[in-house]
């Protein structure tokens, strides 16, 4: 089987017009493809596949994910690549769904084997920085009327506003926190918003009355104010999504030392660094809890390698925010694979068990 294509597919989301999912197609010569979900530049992604990915790949064995992904990440003989993670995290999900089709197994199968293949969810809602209290808290209870028992609420302040509201931020959390069932968890994330000492001064409010986890309360590169951080509070603080490959996740965990580790499908350079940072937070006894705020194929592909890890216990992301209504997104597939009760049970279909619909026409470039 050799690589015989790359292309680039917009889908509208027939029940959602107003958006719009893009996705990048692996085409081969036995007519096996793979999908994966490909960002949100459709130009500059065309740029990187059409100059760099493509004269690379075009003819070579796409059951070799890895071998792939290290010549697009970094090189080949003279040749430095370098391209970024999120175009070669796209490239290597499609590969890997060839791979599980061209073996007639599913995903989590050619990666190993599935602990479990139903995964909780928790209900990730985020843009607390411009919402009320009462705003966030309608928003979970949607949550919790639709079936999810775990929760994260997101500021999305960013590294540029840092410490701009944290009292407001608490009250967000506070209102959340007193509506819902004592054993329901709830979780935060300050995006990256917060200095050292407001970190630790809101990580002690939020231990008070209870918390799941303090997601990426300091800058991404801040990782020597991320130790002070998480040696000061007792609560887990975790961190992880931003890194850009295994290497930077290690040295997150031997500078910063997170209680649980983040990595992103996409971000970090798809499946293959997935498993290696997996592998390397196993080693060092880490939490892992995969961020991923959509809905999709680059969710299954992170719940497929997830399903691999056998200390992979606590409640794996789910955020409508950016993709749309799962009803709506699941119109995009042949066989959607949409959460029930705040569950995601996997499919024994080959690859990701994901195919697009061929019922809708693409759009145009």
């Amino acid at each position: 089987m050799k690589i015989t294509d790359v292309v680039l597919v917009r889908l509208r989301l027939p029940k959602d017009p107003g958006r719009s999912r893009l996705f990048l197609r692996v085409d081969t010569d036995e007519g096996v493809s793979g999908i994966s979900e490909a960002g949100r530049s459709q130009r500059l992604m065309q740029v990187f596949l059409d100059e760099m990915v493509k004269p690379l790949i075009v003819g070579m064995d796409p059951c070799q994910p890895r071998v792939i992904r290290e010549i697009l990440a970094l090189g080949d003989g003279q040749r430095a690549t370098r391209l970024p993670s999120q175009v070669v995290g796209a490239v290597d999900v499609a590969l890997w769904d060839i791979t599980g089709k061209a073996a007639g197994l599913p995903l989590y199968a050619v990666l190993g084997g599935a602990f479990r293949t139903e995964i909780p969810l928790y209900w990730s809602r985020g843009n607390g920085w411009h919402k009320s209290p009462q705003e966030m808290l309608t928003e979970v209870q949607e949550g919790y009327e639709r079936g999810f028992r775990a929760f994260k609420i997101r500021m999305d302040w960013r590294d540029y506003r840092q410490d701009s509201d944290p009292r407001k931020d608490f009250a967000l959390f506070e209102a959340c926190r007193e509506w819902l069932p004592d054993e329901v968890p709830l979780s935060f994330d300050a995006n990256n918003g917060y200095s050292v000492p407001t970190a630790i001064e809101q990580g002690r409010r939020f231990e008070q009355i209870g918390i799941a986890h303090f997601e990426e309360p300091l800058p991404q590169y801040d990782l020597a104010g991320l130790k002070q951080v998480v040696d000061a509070l007792d609560c887990a603080v975790s961190s992880g999504e931003q890194e850009t490959s295994s290497w930077r996740i290690r040295d997150m965990i031997l500078l910063g030392n997170p209680d649980i580790v983040q990595p992103d499908v996409l971000n970090v350079g798809g499946i293959s660094e997935m498993l290696r940072t997996y592998e390397m937070c196993v080693a060092a006894n880490k939490v892992v809890m995969p961020h991923s705020p959509n809905v999709g194929a680059n969710l299954v592909a992170s719940l497929h390698a997830y399903a691999t890890v056998r200390n992979a216990v606590r409640p794996h992301e789910f955020s409508e925010e950016f993709t749309g209504p799962a009803e709506a997104v699941a119109d995009l597939f042949a066989e959607p694979i949409i959460p029930e009760d705040g569950i995601i049970r996997l499919p024994d279909r080959p690859g990701l068990g994901l195919e697009l619909n061929p019922d809708l026409t693409p759009e145009a470039d």
